[in-house]
């Protein structure tokens, strides 16, 4: 009998605490994923297509390049060299400057104003053998909103010095990479 008294007092207890109840709830949240974009005013055309070049002589492009991807502060865009076909030793002998800057576009330089120099002259072996990743780019510039550009002025240069060896040699294939990264 104590037992049974026992027993139902525990369960009068336990059906007692039941019968409150509480909750909340938290509802509509959604994640979604910003992206990185890089873009450029090059309409898929070649900067360089510079024929019978001789020692002396200077070609100069430019391209804007524009970062429009959705997150907000993204790490630095890079330059470096996609790789090239050399049919001699001529990519030994063209320096290659790179500044970068405001104004101008892919189909005039006009208006360029250069904030800095990323790349001083050198060769263009040079510039692909030390720049070949995003790792060991050169910076290009560091965007702080989207959209946001930039504008690279490219200067090549056969020297007057350059050697008689490289007479009808030329660098083809030619590839010059941005890169940003989150």
């Amino acid at each position: 009998m104590v037992l049974g008294v026992l027993l139902s007092g525990v369960m009068v207890l336990t059906a007692t605490r039941a019968a409150f109840s509480a909750q909340t709830q938290n509802t509509g949240n959604s994640i979604s994923v910003g992206d990185v974009d890089l873009v450029d005013d090059d309409s898929g055309s070649a900067m360089f297509s510079v024929t019978n070049m001789a020692p002396g002589e200077t070609s100069q492009a430019c391209i804007e390049v524009t970062y429009q991807g959705t997150v907000a502060d993204p790490s630095a865009v890079k330059l470096y060299s996609g790789g090239f076909t050399d049919s001699g030793a001529l990519a030994d002998e063209l320096d290659i400057t790179v500044d970068v800057g405001t104004g101008g576009s892919f189909a005039s330089c006009a208006g360029f104003a250069a904030s800095s120099t990323i790349f001083a002259t050198n060769t263009l072996t040079n510039f692909d053998t030390t720049h070949s990743n995003y790792t060991n780019g050169v910076v290009g510039w560091d965007p702080s909103s989207t959209p946001e550009s930039r504008t690279f002025r490219f200067t090549i240069d056969l020297p007057s010095d350059a050697a008689a060896t490289v007479q009808g040699d030329s660098v083809t294939s030619l590839i010059f990479t941005w890169e940003v990264q989150s």
